[in-house]
């Protein structure tokens, strides 16, 4: 199994610029001190703690150790990663194939926080090192099969991730979770002998199930087998594993509207809407998000409301239910939009008029929609960094994009809260310098996955 670069062009261009001289990699750890670095907050960075380096010349290993401790501190909070990254990436360590993608994302999101192209020039470079370290390691089996060669692919995705700027597919993205998937099988039922592979089955399958709803196809059946048959060795608490389940099924329903249009569908998608809500509905108290209305006034808080979640992976947690709440009311709203549908759909009652039945699923996508919306805005809030005095959003509001995103485009959602999206969408994309974030705003017609 090989990884295949998306960027290769890029990474020749990066390569010859720098030919002269290759370039250190910066330290796969956090140091114990930063130097030059006293002056920046690990969670707030500002881009007066940087100089630009002159063309030619190598980045100053300071830039490479902020760019760590910001990684490590801010970026990867409340993400999979943050569990089990930081340990595998211990200072003094050699320089492998995670170290090299570690260094590589690092300072790809530094490079857009502080809009730096240079940074960013220098990530890219640092890239094309992993990926060729990464697949050296993918070559023997006794290295294929380690947790930290796992992890490499992990980050190289999530490095693309991070570079990719809007108005394509994420072709690179998807290429990376899938040689995870290969992973997973390669590295068989023994793999969970320590909480780190168990994090790290659990982030590769959410990924490959993410993916596959982003392609509206399915979830493949030899990994949903592989699945099933280690099912026993994962964490029934983790999230990931939890909505597992639920996203296979949301996946099928896609993939199977995509390939034979069948308006009957719409009861599949009913029902698993209710089992969702009734899913949400038995979620332990911890869980639960406090309610504050009558919140600041700020442009980013919907009518007033805000959300109080005990931490902002569960405010992703709860983010993610919305998005698949998201896509079922929708097809349940679409999939019976014409009369040629409604010729062939069946109701649940033979007395039941479908002109009326129709009527009935289209008030409820409606409604759902609605209170939908209002969710997922009322999280907005609690993605602002905190004691930010001009109220920016933190690196974790990433997340947001693609919820967002879909209230935006979403037909029957409520107008108001349509507008209020593309308000998020637009400070999001200025405060985290993510311009992909209004792609869609910008051209309507657009069909980008995220």
């Amino acid at each position: 199994m090989r990884l295949r670069d998306e960027t290769n062009r890029v990474a020749r261009r990066v390569e010859r610029a720098w030919k002269p001289k290759p370039l250190p990699l910066s330290s796969p750890g956090v140091p114990a001190k930063q130097t030059g670095a006293s002056s920046c907050s690990t969670v707030s960075v500002s881009s007066s703690c940087y100089r630009e380096p002159r063309p030619g010349h190598a980045l100053p290993q300071a830039a490479g150790d902020i760019a760590m401790v910001y990684f490590m501190t801010s970026y990867i909070v409340s993400s999979p990663f943050e569990g089990y990254l930081p340990g595998l990436c211990a200072p003094g360590a050699l320089v492998d194939a995670l170290s090299s993608a570690v260094a590589a994302a690092s300072l790809a999101t530094l490079a857009l926080r502080v809009r730096s192209a240079r940074f960013m020039e220098v990530a890219r470079r640092k890239y094309a090192l992993a990926l060729h370290q990464t697949n050296s390691s993918l070559a023997v089996p006794e290295s294929a099969v380690l947790d930290k060669t796992l992890a490499a692919v992990l980050v190289l995705g999530l490095f693309e991730a991070v570079v990719f700027r809007g108005g394509q597919s994420p072709t690179s993205w998807t290429a990376h979770t899938f040689g995870a998937m290969e992973l997973l099988q390669l590295r068989g039922p023994q793999q969970f002998k320590s909480d780190v592979a168990r994090r790290l089955f659990a982030q590769a399958s959410n990924n490959i199930r993410t993916s596959c709803i982003q392609r509206s196809v399915e979830v493949p059946a030899a990994f949903l087998a592989f699945s099933d048959e280690v099912g026993s060795s994962l964490d029934p608490k983790d999230l990931a594993v939890r909505l597992a389940p639920i996203i296979d099924r949301v996946a099928s329903i896609k993939a199977r509207s995509s390939t034979a249009p069948d308006p009957n569908l719409v009861h599949e998608a009913l029902d698993l809407d209710r089992q969702i809500v009734s899913f949400a509905a038995g979620l332990e108290e911890e869980m639960l998000c406090t309610v504050r209305l009558q919140a600041d006034k700020a442009p980013w808080a919907y009518r007033g409301t805000a959300c109080q979640y005990p931490s902002l992976r569960v405010a992703k947690f709860w983010n993610a239910i919305h998005m698949l709440r998201m896509f079922l009311v929708s097809f349940i709203s679409d999939g019976i939009s014409g009369e040629r549908d409604l010729a062939s759909l069946r109701t649940p009652d033979t007395a039941v008029c479908k002109g009326d039945f129709g009527a009935r699923l289209n008030e409820y996508a409606m409604n759902s929609m609605a209170g939908i919306a209002t969710q997922v805005l009322a999280s907005v809030p609690g993605f602002i960094e905190p004691r930010d005095p001009e109220g920016r959003f933190s690196p974790p509001a990433r997340s947001l994009v693609w919820p967002l995103s879909i209230l935006h485009k979403c037909s029957i959602c409520p107008e108001e809260a349509r507008e209020h999206s593309l308000v998020c969408l637009d400070k999001l994309a200025r405060d985290l310098n993510m311009p992909q974030a209004v792609y869609s705003a910008a051209d309507p017609g657009s069909k980008e996955d995220w």
